[in-house]
């Protein structure tokens, strides 16, 4: 008999680890409150730099994302069973050995099964967009460019454009482009501020995130335009090794952290 992890429990790590790297991270200096007597956590993160937390919270996520793969392969094979065993119950309840409730039975257990391949692969989606989140963070803290400055390397890419960017104004702009160019509307995964940047601890309020892989040819053309409009973006890939969901373009300044972490 197979088990069928439970999507209560596989939600509840997701929330546990969210946790774990938010802790890990901690608010930035400027918010840290005086204590007469720091906890041992407390003190243990006050030994550890940034760059060190950083790659402790990615780890965790790293961890979460690896659980979810054969999760997702136990809910799909789970859904191959039921779509089998709901044709069956249809074969017999049109042959009139099986009842209405019965077969309405069959159908649920086929629709909980799906339910299940359709939250995990949300899951493992949002994962990969948290990790690639914390990579445009980190970003941020590398040494900035100068205005128009342009730098490449494997699976980021940063301009430090000199325009005066604005989400709401802009954001037009950018659609009519993609449009025309592709013939479809540009992808936007956020608009400003998230539940999903609101639990990260980012502030995202004024920065749009599109989700094209910046290494595709959409890609690479939207990052030219957004250059030669001089409109500053950041853009990460790779993440996780083979992984395309969390890629994106990160229009606008990194999102710096926020002083207090909404839940």
């Amino acid at each position: 008999m197979t088990l069928i992890p439970s999507p209560r429990a596989t939600r509840s790590l997701a929330v546990t680890v969210l946790t774990a790297a938010l802790v890990l991270t901690g608010p930035p200096d400027s918010a840290a409150q005086p204590s007469a007597k720091p906890s041992e956590s407390a003190r243990t993160r006050s030994t550890k730099g940034p760059a060190q937390l950083a790659a402790e919270s990615a780890r965790a996520l790293e961890k979460y994302r690896a659980t979810l793969e054969p999760v997702l392969e136990v809910y799909e094979r789970e859904v191959v069973r039921q779509t089998e065993l709901a044709q069956l119950a249809q074969d017999l309840y049109e042959r009139g050995a099986l009842s209405a409730d019965d077969l309405q039975q069959s159908r649920r257990a086929l629709a909980s099964a799906q339910k299940n391949v359709a939250d995990t692969r949300r899951d493992r989606a949002e994962a990969d967009r948290m990790l690639t989140e914390a990579r445009i963070l980190e970003a941020g803290r590398l040494k900035p460019l100068k205005p128009g400055g342009y730098e490449e390397t494997a699976g980021l890419v940063r301009f430090n454009g000199p325009a005066d960017w604005s989400l709401l104004r802009d954001t037009p702009k950018l659609q009519r482009f993609f449009a025309e160019q592709f013939g479809r509307a540009l992808p936007i995964s956020a608009f400003g501020q998230t539940p999903l940047h609101d639990r990260m601890g980012f502030d995202h309020r004024h920065a749009l995130d599109v989700a094209v892989h910046p290494d595709s040819p959409e890609g690479r053309a939207f990052m030219a335009y957004l250059r030669a409009s001089g409109i500053p973006f950041i853009a990460a890939w790779g993440a996780i090794p083979g992984a395309a969901s969390g890629a994106h373009v990160h229009v606008g300044q990194a999102s710096p952290r926020l002083t207090t972490v909404r839940h």
